[in-house]
C-alpha cells in the first residue's frame, strides 16, 4: 500500500471516529431535549389540573367549607303564602351578594321565625339595632336580616349548618365551634345551649323553646332550629335512602291515626308534631318495622320509654310513650320483631304509639304516613 493510500484510509477512519462521536452526541441532545420537553408538558399538564380545581371551586362543584353546598335534605312541610309573597324581595336581596341559591333557605328560615307574618318577618331587629321591634316594615326586616345572615354566613366558612344556628344562638355559637374543629353538629349546640342556660338567672322561670330540650337541660335558645328550618326546604328526589313501601307494620292491629304529622297545641302553645300517634292498647306490642340496630333503648322526656332503630346511615325510626321495652341498646333487631309494648308513659293523655321515620337520631323528621301506606 501506497503511502498516499495509507494516508487516505486513515483518514477515512478518522472521519467514521468523528461521525460516531458526533451520533452519540447528538443522540444525547436529543434525549436532553426530549427530557425538557417532556418535563415541560408535564408542569402544563399539572398547572392546567390546578386552575381545573381551583374554577371548580370558585364555581360551586366542590366547597371544602361546605361539602354540602346547597345540596341540604329536603322537607316535609310548605312553607305559608305568607312566606312566598316575599320569595321575590328575598331573592333580590341574595341576588346582590351572589348567593341566590339560597332563596329556598332563607325562605324556610323566615317560615321557621315568623311564618311570613308580621312587619318584621325575617326577625332581624334585635341583629340589627339590638332591640326587638325597632324593624317595622317587611323590605327593611328582609334587607337587614339578609345582610345579617350572610355576615353570619362568611364568617362560620360557609357552613350552612353552623349559620342557620347562629341565626338562632348568636354569633358566639361560630367561634364555639371552631374552637371545637369548626363544623357545625348537634352535640355542639346542646353542648352550647346547655353552657349558656347555667348563666340564666332563674333557670326555673325560662321556658325551653321545646319540649326535647328538657332532657338535655338545654333551654337556651332552640337546639334544634337547623332541623326546624330545613323541614321547609322544597322536595326533591333522591335525597333519602328511606325507601317507601319497604316498611312492616308497627302494630299487629289495624294502623289508626290519633295524631297527624302537622302543627298542634296541645297546651304548651304551637308545635310541630314530628311523628304518627298510632292508636293502641296495653298489651299490644310494638315492632321494628325494618331491619336494624337499636339506637336508643330508655327513657326520654316528652317521649317516655322511647326505642329508636338505625336502618342505615341516614335513616331512623322512633316508637314512643310505650309500657314496657323489651330490646336493649346495639340490640340487632330484625324487621316485624317485637320491642316494646304500648303505653303511656311521657308527655300523653292517652294510651297510643308515637311512631317516627327520620334522618338522624334526634332530627331529620318525616312524615311516617306515606312511609306506611297512610297516604301523606
Amino acid at each position: 500500500m501506497s503511502q498516499k493510500q495509507s494516508t487516505e484510509t486513515t483518514a477515512k477512519k478518522a472521519i467514521k471516529v468523528a461521525a460516531a462521536l458526533a451520533a452519540k452526541k447528538m443522540k444525547l441532545a436529543t434525549l436532553k431535549i426530549q427530557l425538557i420537553v417532556g418535563a415541560t408538558l408535564l408542569l402544563i399538564v399539572l398547572l392546567i389540573v390546578s386552575i381545573s380545581g381551583i374554577v371548580a371551586i370558585i364555581g360551586g362543584d366542590v366547597d371544602e367549607a361546605n361539602p354540602e353546598g346547597v345540596k341540604l335534605p329536603p322537607g316535609q312541610m310548605n312553607v305559608s303564602s305568607d312566606v312566598l309573597q316575599y320569595r321575590d324581595k328575598v331573592n333580590t336581596e341574595l341576588t346582590k351578594y351572589s348567593m341566590s341559591e339560597y332563596t329556598d333557605v332563607l325562605l324556610a328560615l323566615m317560615m321557621q321565625e315568623s311564618g311570613g307574618r308580621g312587619s318584621d318577618p325575617m326577625q332581624s331587629s334585635e341583629s340589627y339595632c339590638g332591640s326587638i321591634g325597632c324593624i317595622t316594615d317587611p323590605d327593611t326586616s328582609i334587607e337587614k336580616g339578609i345582610l345579617h345572615f350572610k355576615n353570619v354566613f362568611e364568617k362560620a366558612n360557609k357552613d350552612i349548618k353552623l349559620t342557620l344556628q347562629s341565626y338562632n344562638f348568636g354569633g358566639g355559637f361560630i367561634d364555639y365551634v371552631k374552637e371545637r374543629g369548626g363544623k357545625y353538629s348537634f352535640d355542639l349546640a346542646v353542648a352550647f345551649s346547655q353552657m349558656w342556660y347555667k348563666k340564666v338567672p332563674n333557670p326555673e322561670n325560662y321556658t325551653c323553646a321545646r319540649a326535647e330540650s328538657v332532657q338535655y337541660n338545654a333551654c337556651y335558645g332552640d337546639i334544634m332550629y337547623v332541623d326546624s328550618v330545613l323541614k321547609y326546604l322544597p322536595q326533591a328526589s333522591g335525597d333519602t335512602e328511606i325507601v317507601k313501601g319497604d316498611y312492616k307494620s308497627p302494630l299487629k292491629i289495624k294502623l289508626l291515626i290519633n295524631s297527624v304529622f302537622s302543627w298542634r297545641d296541645i297546651g304548651a302553645g304551637n308545635e310541630h308534631h314530628n311523628g304518627l300517634d298510632l292508636d293502641c292498647n296495653t298489651p299490644d306490642s310494638i315492632h321494628a318495622v325494618q331491619d336494624g340496630v337499636v339506637a336508643h333503648a330508655g327513657w326520654a322526656d316528652g317521649y317516655g320509654n322511647l326505642v329508636t332503630i338505625k336502618h342505615g346511615a341516614s335513616h331512623y325510626t322512633s316508637y314512643g310513650h310505650m309500657s314496657k321495652i323489651v330490646v336493649s341498646e346495639g340490640e340487632s333487631i330484625e324487621g316485624g320483631n317485637q320491642i316494646g309494648v304500648c303505653g303511656t308513659t311521657g308527655r300523653s293523655t292517652g294510651e297510643h304509639l308515637h311512631f317516627e321515620v327520620k334522618t338522624e337520631k334526634w332530627g331529620g323528621y318525616k312524615n311516617p304516613a306515606s312511609y306506611l301506606g297512610l297516604g301523606g
